[in-house]
């Protein structure tokens, strides 16, 4: 298949999602006794909440292991030029599960109202569109960019949820936070190899971590611009957890935010995340190259 029609199949398979997730959003909305909203309704289940590093939480880490483990013994018979296959993939996935997940909260937790608390357009909700995009993106600097974003930032985002999650007493949410984090964690560990840092240091780093700082922009923005909106709220909007209205839970940003203000918070998570989170993968990608050239 040309990559014309490859990408003319994908941009179909997109809008069927679209439409799939429209048509299932208005059914709920105007059917709260419908088929779709008793599917949903149905996979509704209780249970112990589950605590960090619990029996759960251990299970779940054992799993994201075991896909790293796995990408990297097959990563050298992995086709390069398949990566964009495996994005998009992985796009899907997680667009069907934030589709449930929207659907779970209006049918089972806010009765048809929608919950800005749950707004895709978290950190790890860029994933999603990212894994779609790309690969309905030519090659050139901006697919790069937004594939070093995916290695550098995103699979750091995924590691810090994995390590210290939001479990819940509903087993979907909790099902969903952890499917979801594995998915960037795997896929973030498959670009990382694939990419095989060996460039300058800035020439890597640098359009990764502007698309990053953009996220941010967009968060700040859409943060003073919803909240008026989102006061019903089942939960508070608080997109990358760093709402001007909200006091920090992080550890040292909240702390920040506490003595210096809201802004000072701001730019230490920034600094945080690229001086701690995208360096420590920069190395480790270094690192995997180093070995490679060694083996």
């Amino acid at each position: 298949m040309t990559v014309q029609k490859t990408r003319t199949v994908r941009l179909c398979v997109v809008a069927g999602l679209l439409l799939t997730a429209i048509g299932s959003l208005t059914s709920v909305v105007l059917r709260p006794d419908g088929l779709v909203a008793a599917l949903i309704r149905s996979t509704h289940v209780i249970w112990p909440r589950p605590a960090i590093f619990g029996t759960y939480h251990l299970i779940m880490l054992g799993l994201c292991l075991g896909v790293m483990v796995a990408i990297a013994l097959l990563y050298p018979k992995f086709p390069r030029e398949r990566l964009d296959d495996w994005l998009f993939g992985a796009g899907v996935v997680l667009f069907v599960l934030e589709l449930y997940k929207q659907l779970y909260h209006l049918v089972v937790l806010t009765g048809g109202a929608f919950n800005f608390g749950i707004l895709p357009l978290q950190f790890c909700s860029y994933s999603l569109y990212l894994y779609l995009l790309i690969p309905l993106l030519p090659q050139g600097r901006c697919k790069e960019a937004l594939l070093d974003f995916v290695a550098l930032y995103q699979t750091m985002g995924g590691c810090i949820v994995m390590g210290y999650p939001t479990l819940y007493a509903e087993v979907a949410l909790s099902l969903h936070t952890m499917l979801w984090h594995i998915v960037m964690i795997g896929i973030g560990v498959l670009v990382l190899l694939v990419r095989g840092y060996q460039k300058p240091y800035v020439k890597e780093m640098l359009p990764a971590t502007v698309v990053f700082v953009a996220t941010v922009g967009v968060a700040v923005v859409l943060n003073y611009a919803l909240t008026p909106l989102a006061v019903d709220s089942l939960q508070p909007l608080n997109l990358f957890y760093i709402s001007p209205y909200i006091q920090s839970h992080y550890i040292i940003i909240g702390d920040v935010q506490r003595a210096f203000g809201w802004v000072a918070s701001v730019v230490v998570y920034v600094l945080m995340f690229v001086l701690i989170g995208a360096n420590t993968v920069w190395l480790v990608g270094r690192g995997i190259k180093a070995l490679h050239k060694d083996c």
